[in-house]
Order: C-alpha cells, then structure tokens, then sequence
C-alpha cells in the first residue's frame, strides 16, 4: 500500500486544501506514533508512514459509546449510570455531547468525535475557519473573542462546554490517547476478554477493547497501522424499538453533520419540526428519552486499523 500521509479525520477539508494545514496534520499525527512497537507476539504496530503494512486489510475495532466504568457501578440502576453521564467529564468511551431542551424535554443531542489536536492546529493556521464552523455548528453569535481571548483559542471556551459540543474535552479523549492506546504492549496475565485487557489504571470500554484486537492480531505476527485518515469514528446507530409517543416506530432522525457514513464525526438526533413532538416524548424500551446517554448506548463506535505481511 506504500507509505501514508495522513489526511484529516473522514477526509475532511476546512481549509481548502491548504498546505500548510495538511503538512502540520500529518506531522501531528506521525509524531505520536512509534516507528514499530511489539505489543503481542511477533507482531507489531507501526507508523504507516516510516513502516509500509504490505498487502494491509482494513479491520475496525469496535465498542459503543457509554461509560463501561458508569453502567458497571450503577449496573441494577441504569437511570443513575445515564444522570452520570451527563457530565462531559464522564464521557471517557472516545464520545461526546451536548444535549439541548425545550420546556424541560430533550429536544437535540450532538454528538462528536472530534479531537483537540485537528483543532488547535485549524486554530493556528486559520483562525477564521475555526469562527466560521463554530457558528455553523453550535450558534450564530458565537463572537471570535468567546474563542480566542487574548488571541489564544480556549478549547474550553462556553460553546464546547456548557452551550455546546465541538470537539473533545474530557482529557483522555484525544488523538494522542487513541494511538498511544494503540501502541501498549500486552501484560503477562493473560486477558480472556476485551474486559479483563485492562494493564493499566483506565478501565474504558473503548481501551480495553482496542488493546484486545490489537494484541489478537500482532500475536499472529501481523504490522498493524492506523487505517488512513485516523481517527475516532461513530459507524453506526441502533434505534429499533424506539416509538414515538403514538407507540408506532421512529424514523431516521439522525443526521452526520461532519464526517461520511461509516466515519461520522460530529452526529445530531433531532426530531423534524412537523412531526410534532421532541426527542424527549420518544421512548427507548418504553421508557422516554431523558438523557444524552440513552442514545450514546445505542452508538457504535469504532478505530480503524490495516492488518498484514509480516512482523
């Protein structure tokens, strides 16, 4: 397959192809991952743009968005796990976000994978870009020093936290964590499931996971690489059963608002004005939508990795 270049996340282009951007981009992501790293066996994970992956086919590891560690301790009280939660600081799975209400009731929830890193770099190689899309995705009185006060850009700033979600927060969710993650090499115990995959002190469902296939494949003495473009993805959403407040089936209330089918990055569930009612009134096994969370359990998350020739 040669050796990459990695291109922003899902391939998107928010500054016109600018060269700069993209060379920074690339050099952000290369720098975060090793020449080769032997997690497992005689395999290894290797940076796709030192290590050419021969004859590499496209695995995609998976879990779904809702704190393990949260349905774990509240795991005979689902609704305590789901007002947990709430808090971006608990949404640890690699998912993020924001739910809006009218009159009390649900009324929208964004969801988004998106890193810091593609961020604070559009930041410093295109402030106006950062502006334009933030008005566009959250709120058309987003003002630029809301953003970059004294010139510098707040990932903290109010329309990523309490009035909106960009991009991640939560300190472990970022580029640097999936590939580091991706880069830990296997324990002596040995790990029956992608539970018990757990070496060190994180206990995500999503980390667990992703060091669980990982070690799977370099054991058969595989290169695996990040699948270009990298990067957090949601690939799917489950809403079968979920009924409307007349008990019949919901429609497709979902729309990717960045990203593609199969690599959405930033996702909004939002009932359409005419069918006369919110987010809210739906149910989910009966029991009405009150929360972020009971949507964000029904997400598909996944990273994506090429796989092959030999170690």
């Amino acid at each position: 397959m040669g050796l990459v270049r990695f291109s922003p996340p899902a391939g998107i282009d928010d500054v016109g192809g600018d060269a700069a951007f993209l060379d920074g981009w690339h050099d952000i992501v290369s720098a975060l991952v090793a020449e080769r790293t032997e997690v497992s066996g005689r395999g290894a994970y290797v940076n796709p743009a030192l290590v050419e992956v021969v004859g590499g086919r496209p695995r995609a590891i998976t879990w779904t968005g809702l704190s393990r560690p949260l349905l774990m301790e509240h795991r005979d009280d689902r609704r305590a796990a789901y007002i947990a939660s709430e808090e971006r600081s608990a949404q640890i799975e690699y998912l993020e976000w924001h739910v809006e209400r009218k009159d009390g009731k649900v009324s929208a929830v964004t969801f988004t994978t998106e890193t810091p890193e593609y961020w604070r770099l559009l930041a410093s190689v295109n402030p106006d870009a950062v502006l334009d899309l933030y008005r566009r995705l959250v709120s058309p009185d987003v003002k630029r020093e809301e953003l970059f006060p004294d010139d510098a850009y707040d990932p903290l700033n109010r329309w990523n936290t309490t009035d909106g979600a960009v991009h991640y927060v939560m300190p472990i969710n970022s580029m640097r964590d999936l590939l580091g993650v991706s880069q830990e090499v296997e324990p002596s115990h040995h790990a029956d499931d992608g539970y018990d995959a757990l070496p060190y002190s994180r206990a995500t469902g999503a980390d667990a996971r992703i060091n669980f296939d990982l070690w799977a494949i370099s054991r058969q003495g595989h290169r695996i690489a990040a699948a270009n473009p990298p990067g957090v993805y949601m690939i799917g959403w489950d809403d079968s059963g979920w009924t409307k407040p007349d008990g019949s089936l919901v429609g497709d209330y979902w729309t990717i608002v960045r990203g593609i089918p199969g690599a959405a990055l930033r996702v909004e569930y939002r009932v359409p004005e005419h069918e006369g009612f919110l987010v809210g009134d739906i149910a989910i096994g009966g029991i009405p939508i009150e929360f972020g969370a009971q949507l964000a359990e029904h997400i598909t998350m996944s990273a994506h990795v090429v796989a092959g020739g030999e170690a």
